[in-house]
């Protein structure tokens, strides 16, 4: 996207200097001409993050979205029926419930500004785990949940806005999130 021109908002949960000049390397790699890359700390678990998220791209950026990749996630692993706890209820809020907080700002945003034939795509992160593996605590339902927003595009009618697609992201072995899965992978 760098390459391309493209003014990107990256967010981060873990905003330090380590995580600064990794995102300034990726531009001093990758930024071209008209190319912007904008870093900002971000925790989808907080509903107020979300909105000042939104509200800091739409009224001080003065952008709008064109895509949306929000794949925040965190590990549920050893969580089964009898030990869901916070931890649980925060994965679930972080990969569910703020997203589609997300979606309905950025509509909301989209609306009052009157942007109809340019709705934000909206990658949704799914997975083919639909507790398959157990002991993920709410992992599954809220991927699960997810899929719900593909028809709620539609019976909603807020396709104007924002469109949603599906992508399944799999089991990858090496990252932070699946490690527990290796070997299944």
């Amino acid at each position: 996207l760098l390459s391309g021109g493209a003014r990107v908002v990256a967010t981060t949960s873990s905003y330090s200097p380590a995580k600064t000049k990794m995102y300034r390397d990726l531009y001093r790699t990758w930024g071209s001409a008209g190319s912007k890359l904008i870093l900002a700390p971000f925790n989808q678990g907080s509903l107020g993050d979300v909105d000042a998220l939104i509200e800091y791209i739409y009224n001080v950026l003065d952008m709008d979205l064109d895509v949306v990749l929000p794949f925040a996630a965190i590990s549920e692993n050893g969580r089964d029926l009898s030990n869901l706890d916070s931890r649980s209820e925060l994965a679930h809020r972080i990969m569910l419930t703020n997203l589609e907080r997300m979606l309905g700002a950025i509509k909301t945003a989209k609306a009052s500004r009157r942007i109809e034939t340019r709705p934000a795509c909206v990658v949704l992160p799914l997975s083919p785990n639909h507790g398959a593996f157990g002991n993920d605590g709410l992992y599954s339902e809220s991927k699960i949940g997810l899929e719900a927003l593909l028809a709620k595009c539609v019976s909603e009618e807020w396709g104007h806005f924002v469109s949603v697609v599906g992508a399944i992201i799999g089991w990858t072995r090496g990252t932070g999130l699946m490690s527990s899965t290796n070997l299944m992978a």
